[in-house]
């Protein structure tokens, strides 16, 4: 069984270096900006690895 680590909307901002308000307005823009927001029941979270996965495209983009 493959445990996935879930970030809630405090945890993944930290990660992002992002205000909670920041996060929160990517997720309700189309399209979506930054990792891929998971709704569990009430709870919005981020999977871990989702957001370490954006993080490195963002660094990839960077490079000119």
């Amino acid at each position: 069984v493959t445990c996935i680590r879930m970030l809630s909307t405090a945890e993944a901002s930290e990660r992002l270096g992002v205000s909670q308000r920041t996060l929160i307005r990517w997720r309700q823009s189309v399209p979506i900006i930054g990792p891929p927001p998971i709704r569990i029941g009430n709870a919005i979270r981020y999977a871990e690895q989702d957001v370490n996965c954006w993080i490195l495209t963002q660094r990839e983009k960077g490079k000119a």
